[in-house]
């Protein structure tokens, strides 16, 4: 995203230069009557933006006066505006073949070259105007941009400071170092350098667009904040710098300043998608879930494929807990990425979600064929089949999700856990767990799961131990309460066995089953201790 905004800064640098270049005066031509006559017809089809009808006067103008390299520069300057490029190479070509000293022929040459990515002989050309009249202060600000392209940062240095050795006073080729200085990340030094244009009494929002990109960069983020309002008082139009500030603000959390900024960009260009799309995900971020799928509806209303606003919206409705209009959202993006296995990720996340188990499983098996190695798609496979109680499916599947992400904490902590509420592999499920614990420490889960196996060992006092610090790490969850409860029943401390119990109880959300099988716990024992 920063190297977007840079560029973007230096795009407004260029800009900025087109209102204030120099350009020298040429030799007065002595054409004939005809050739003057096309010559103004020329100009009055360019003024009607006829491209066509001007170059065609102008060639009538040559034919009457084929010495005139000023008009075959024309000719090429309409042939460029009219998006005919090669030819215009052509004719500024010749032109300087003819007069290979004729700056204006040279500078049209050197932007041609530039557009086409001759970016080595666009240098050459603007170095040999440089020498012919060294006063062409434009000439050495498109020179550094070529500079920047070919990663000539030091030359493009050295001939701005070049061009404010020969005139101090100019304040753009100064804005336009300083935004080298942005491409370089050497943001301390673009500070300087627009902190002083801005200190010397020149005020223009591009400059401050510049200055918060450059204060961005030293993480001073208020100062940021700060140019980039300056820059919006002095031009609301100036999309870039109210996106900006729009992203500085959603970084904060500052989300109602954000959709402010969005909301100013949409009034001015309501056909701005990205900006509509930002302003839609901030709504999804503070839970304005419903003004969030207007926004994409109206993405989705005038371009119905956009896939980052089915992505968005799907994502949304699955906030909203409106699971199956999610699926059909995401599966609309299969059309337009079949390849892609996340896809699969979440529409199969979702049907499990809705416990529609066959489809989970067909949608993650879907995604593994696009991705074999996929390791999310495998463990939430395993998932699937622990949920119909295919359990050697499930271990194999935990199994190959290890092989393939050996740190993987969910699938060492679910294959142990499960090894231990079956009483099976206990020592391999200790090792598991162990190695899960090791690699999160800070986990309450998986510091319950380390409890359970010390559990299903025997082990009383180290599963007391460790699921008590797994309370501490996840506090008021109610299965650590009741296996909490369960290490006390073996210990045979009653009371706080009940009590425990009664805190999975009263903790309980949506824990299926949890609430009946506790109940039962306590009235049991209970029942043994009035006996």
């Amino acid at each position: 995203m920063m190297k977007k905004i840079k560029i973007c800064a230096l795009i407004l640098a260029i800009f900025l230069l087109g209102a204030c270049a120099y350009s020298k005066k040429t030799t007065a031509i002595q054409p004939s009557k005809e050739a003057y006559y096309n010559y103004i017809k020329s100009i009055e089809a360019e003024k009607a933006q006829d491209w066509e009808e001007a170059i065609k006067y102008l060639t009538d103008a040559v034919k009457e006066d084929p010495e005139s390299v000023y008009l075959k520069t024309e000719i090429s300057r309409l042939l460029l505006k009219g998006g005919k490029t090669e030819d215009a190479a052509k004719m500024a070509e010749e032109s300087v073949k003819k007069d290979p000293d004729y700056i204006p022929a040279l500078s049209i040459l050197g932007d041609i070259y530039s557009k086409q990515g001759k970016t080595k002989d666009a240098i050459n050309i603007y170095k040999k105007i440089i020498k012919l009249d060294p006063e062409r202060d434009d000439i050495y600000i498109h020179l550094a941009r070529l500079y920047v392209i070919d990663k000539q940062y030091d030359n493009s240095l050295k001939i701005l400071k070049d061009a404010i050795a020969k005139n101090p006073d100019n304040v753009m080729i100064k804005y336009y170092l300083g935004n080298i200085y942005i491409e370089m990340d050497r943001f301390k030094e673009a500070v300087k350098e627009l902190e002083d244009i801005a200190a010397s009494g020149f005020s223009f929002d591009s400059l401050y667009f510049s200055l918060g990109i450059a204060y961005e960069g030293i993480e001073d983020f208020n100062k940021a904040i700060k140019n980039y309002e300056k820059g919006i008082s002095l031009n609301p139009h100036n999309m870039y710098v109210r996106e900006k500030l729009a992203d500085i603000y959603y970084k904060q959390k500052l989300f109602d300043k954000a959709a402010e900024q969005l909301t100013g960009i949409l009034l001015q260009y309501p056909e701005n998608t990205i900006a509509r799309l930002k302003l839609a995900n901030i709504y999804a971020e503070n839970k304005e879930y419903q003004k969030a799928v207007d926004e994409l509806n109206l993405i989705l209303l005038k371009a119905p494929g956009h896939i980052g606003a089915v992505y968005a919206l799907g994502r949304v409705l699955t906030s909203m807990e409106k699971y199956e209009e999610a699926i059909e959202q995401f599966k609309l993006l299969i059309k337009h990425l079949p390849e892609n296995p996340d896809i699969y990720l979440h529409i199969g996340s979702l049907y499990l979600q809705i416990k529609d188990y066959v489809n989970a499983e067909n949608m993650f098996k879907n995604g593994l064929s696009v991705d074999p190695k996929h390791v999310e798609l495998n463990f939430r496979l395993s998932v699937v089949y622990e949920k119909v109680k295919r359990y050697d499916e499930m271990f194999a599947q935990l199994k190959k999700t290890i092989e393939l992400d050996l740190n993987n904490v969910e699938a060492l902590n679910y294959l142990g856990y499960t090894y231990a509420e079956k009483g099976i592999n206990l020592d391999e499920a200790f090792q598991l767990i162990e190695r899960a614990v090791n690699l999160e420490p800070g986990s309450g889960y998986i510091r319950d799961s380390l409890g359970w196996v010390y559990y299903k060992k025997g082990f009383y006092n180290d599963a007391l131990r460790e699921i008590k610090k797994a309370l501490e790490l996840t506090k008021n969850d109610p299965v650590i309460f009741e296996h909490l409860g369960d290490v006390y029943l073996k210990l045979d401390d009653k009371e706080n066995a009940i009590d425990a119990w009664q805190k999975a109880i009263e903790f309980d959300e949506k824990e299926e089953g949890l609430n009946e099988r506790v109940e039962k716990k306590i009235q049991d024992l209970r029942f043994k201790i009035q006996d």
